[in-house]
């Protein structure tokens, strides 16, 4: 039903992805958008990774629902939204190797601000969080990596890293969510989407599973810098994707 090379590749992708998501509570798209757009066309593999985002942030959401302040990210989540199709226009208006190539840019450069230790917390949150949210949906149109910009608004807060985790999860599965009745009338959404996702959500569990276990053992300190260091990993993975080098 499926090649061979493709489903042995998104296997392995997705129980990597499942591992730092479960792990961090974010991670899944930035590592396997890059590593199935290489063997599996872009119409296939981003809807296909939408669908196993979603079920893997309604898997972690359950056991990290009592630890996310739904109240404190409303905003975010709202804002999120609210760019998504200003992020589908601007990929259809503008180069989008341009823009993903700004983008990794900036993320980039302040993940390594915060990675050195240079974050000052923001007083007025709910205005910051209204402008991590926008642009992480403007994001998540153009290059399905919605995720930095959170990321980083949520380490320069300074948040504790079971409060972090479970806020990630809970902004994602939101996001999601809103994203799916998008690619539904887009026409995004089909049985072969839907099959291949079935095929790999095991290994996607198995690699969430694992992940969840492993987090508790993580120094706070050492939880902060790896999510910094996957930022600046996405970043230079979107410039390098927008100059046509993945």
């Amino acid at each position: 039903m499926f090649e061979l090379v493709p489903l042995v590749v998104g296997l392995a992708a997705v129980y990597a992805a499942g591992v730092v998501q479960g792990l961090m509570g974010f991670g899944f798209s930035l590592v396997t958008v890059p590593i199935l757009v290489l063997f599996v066309a872009p119409r296939m593999a981003i809807p296909v990774i939408l669908v196993l985002s979603t079920f893997i942030n309604l898997f972690l959401y359950r056991e990290v629902r009592g630890k996310a302040n739904l109240r404190r990210m409303l905003p975010l989540m709202v804002a999120g939204v609210a760019g998504l199709p200003v992020g589908t226009y601007l990929l259809v208006a503008l180069d989008a190797g341009l823009i993903k190539i700004a983008a990794g840019c900036l993320v980039a450069f302040f993940a390594l601000v915060f990675l050195a230790g240079l974050e000052r917390p923001i007083k007025r949150e709910n205005l910051g969080l209204v402008a991590a949210g926008v642009t992480s949906g403007i994001l998540n149109g153009v290059t399905s990596a919605s995720g930095p910009p959170v990321i980083l608004f949520l380490a320069n807060q300074v948040m504790a890293r079971d409060a972090f985790r479970a806020s990630l999860i809970a902004y994602f599965l939101f996001l999601n969510l809103a994203t799916i009745p998008i690619y539904l009338i887009g026409g995004l959404i089909s049985s072969g989407v839907l099959a291949y996702s079935g095929v790999l959500l095991p290994a996607m569990v198995l690699g969430a599973l694992t992940g969840s276990k492993l987090s508790p053992r993580v120094p706070e300190r050492a939880f902060r810098r790896v999510a910094l260091a996957a930022v600046v990993g996405a970043g230079v993975l979107s410039v390098l994707s927008g100059a046509g080098l993945l």
